[in-house]
């Protein structure tokens, strides 16, 4: 009988510790929220009124993937900044982190009313998604390129760290 028994329990935790890796495993567990789909800037996670921006991230891969950035109410006189005429819609990348903590890039230039550019923007930080999904903590740093310094080899000519701001993700009611 105690053979038997013996037997039985070795056997049952045999049987769970093959069986533990595999559930951990399914599914991306321990992944977190996925950041792809539409977010909206808004003021605060109680009231959601949006800020004026927004963006789309997407990615065959929970890990990585290509980010666009729009902002149309941008003020850069706020920044000391030339009034641009123009703006491109920004763009750039993203890459999990850890958990619900994903870090991204984006760029895009300003122009003039001929055109021509005034300026390079890079924004650069973190992004932590809420347990439920649906809510984003955002750091950025904002850094100006003159024309003639480029943001892949040079230094940023002037740059901000921005007050920490807060997305939401858009879903049908």
């Amino acid at each position: 009988m105690k053979t038997k028994l013996f037997r039985f329990v070795v056997s049952s935790i045999l049987v769970l510790g093959l069986a533990i890796p595999g559930a951990a495993f399914a599914g991306d567990a321990g992944k977190g929220c996925k950041n792809t789909g539409t977010w909206f800037g808004v003021d605060n996670l109680e009231d959601k009124i949006p800020t004026g921006w927004m963006a789309t991230v997407t990615g065959q891969s929970a890990d990585h993937g290509v980010n666009a950035f729009e902002y149309p109410t941008f003020n850069s006189a706020l920044f000391g900044l030339p009034d641009a005429h123009g703006m491109s819609a920004d763009r750039g990348v993203w890459q999990r982190l850890d958990g619900d903590t994903f870090a991204y890039s984006f760029m895009g230039i300003a122009v003039d009313e001929n055109n021509i550019t005034l300026y390079l923007l890079r924004v650069s930080g973190e992004v932590t998604i809420s347990s439920d999904c649906m809510s984003e903590e955002i750091t950025a740093l904002l850094e100006i390129f003159w024309p003639g310094n480029s943001p892949f080899v040079g230094e940023a000519d002037l740059a901000w760290q921005l007050p920490v701001h807060y997305g939401y993700r858009y879903t049908l009611d």
